[in-house]
């Protein structure tokens, strides 16, 4: 056996070392890709539960949409519910009638205001076969009113301020300007 120099021991313990440190990292980078097989298997598995799941809830959309709704049943979707629009035409309907009694009672108190809102409400509920109000005419004014305060629109929070503006700025900007 050859005699080995100082320097060969080095070398060789230099060698082993790094194979040593390269089966650590070999053994460090399977293990790696041994969990990242595991994670694909079971994303796969996840994906495809969820395709089989989106599919069987896409055919059911599908039977739904092409059985059609109920008559009426889908009257009352989108931005507003049938009772929002049935309360809006009421509004409104208050208002205007209520504008026009008002110019020829430029002095009417609150109550005589709320008393011919309500009269106009219920015209135009009962003109539709439902004899009852949605809302009251005192809340309908109060909210009218509170609205133009908070736009600037009257200065003082008041019955008074309020008609007064209402009868000034003439019927298009007041029923218009603070629904």
């Amino acid at each position: 056996m050859p005699t080995l120099t100082q320097s060969d021991v080095y070398t060789i313990n230099a060698n082993e070392a790094r194979k040593r440190d390269l089966r650590l990292e070999i053994a460090r980078i399977k293990g790696q890709l041994d969990a990242s097989a595991a994670l694909s298997r079971a994303a796969a598995e996840v994906n495809s539960a969820t395709l089989v799941k989106k599919s069987a809830l896409e055919q059911e959309l599908v039977q739904l949409e092409s059985a059609g709704a109920a008559p009426g049943s889908s009257d009352d979707w989108g931005k507003y519910s049938t009772v929002e629009m049935v309360g809006q035409d009421e509004r409104f309907y208050a208002k205007d009638k209520g504008y026009d009694w008002l110019v020829f009672n430029p002095l009417a108190t609150f109550e005589q205001t709320v008393a011919e809102f309500e009269k106009y409400m219920l015209e135009q509920r009962t003109a539709f076969g439902r004899p009852w109000l949605l809302q009251r005419g005192d809340g309908l004014i109060r909210e009218w009113q509170a609205n133009a305060a908070a736009r600037g629109l009257i200065t003082e929070d008041s019955w008074p301020a309020f008609r007064d503006w209402l009868l000034g700025v003439g019927k298009d900007r007041a029923v218009g300007a603070t629904n």
